[in-house]
């Protein structure tokens, strides 16, 4: 498609258009690196990614792995709500994003505090502090020490309607590469 693209753009330049040979060339590479990463795949299926609604059907989130569910009862800055924690476990690293329903009649400070309870409840058990940008909904990334070896976090806590939810990939920094940890917070699309 981008091999199209720059061909229209040289055409529209007045340049000369790239031959039919050159053409077939590139699409070759193409297709074989296309192979490549194929085969790479299914010698190491680590991460078999996959959508699955997530939140009550508000968001879709992608997991690198089968998804299981749990929920409890708890309490959110002073209000009673079911935390529901959608999650997958790939060696060493979790993929989770949990939600909470809100009262209707929950105020807008009272959204503040659940979603500032649930940035503090993910940082606290590392000891950091997240940056202020967590604290409006912004995806953050967090780097701690633990078990004595470097750990990876990235989350994001936001209030969607009345649902509070947190998304969270936590894992050893070896494991949980950059790459990784953003297409996974990359996949929330919120509906």
């Amino acid at each position: 498609m981008a091999l199209v693209a720059n061909l229209a753009t040289s055409h529209d330049q007045g340049q000369s258009l790239v031959t039919f040979v050159e053409v077939l060339q590139a699409c070759t590479k193409r297709v074989s690196g296309l192979l490549l990463v194929l085969a790479l795949a299914a010698c190491y299926p680590t991460y078999n990614w996959r959508e699955v609604p997530v939140a009550d059907g508000l968001a879709v989130m992608a997991f690198p792995g089968k998804v299981e569910s749990a929920e409890r009862e708890m309490e959110l800055a002073g209000i009673e709500v079911t935390f529901v924690l959608a999650g997958t476990q790939v060696q060493d690293t979790i993929f989770s994003v949990g939600h909470a329903q809100l009262p209707m009649d929950t105020s807008e400070a009272q959204r503040q505090a659940v979603q500032r309870s649930l940035v503090d409840s993910l940082t606290a058990g590392i000891g950091q502090q997240a940056p202020l940008a967590a604290y409006e909904g912004e995806a953050f990334t967090l780097q701690a020490q633990a078990r004595d070896m470097p750990m990876t976090m990235f989350a994001q806590v936001l209030i969607h309607y009345d649902v509070a939810i947190r998304v969270v990939a936590w894992g050893p920094s070896d494991s949980l590469t950059n790459e990784i940890g953003q297409e996974f917070m990359r996949s929330l699309r919120l509906r």
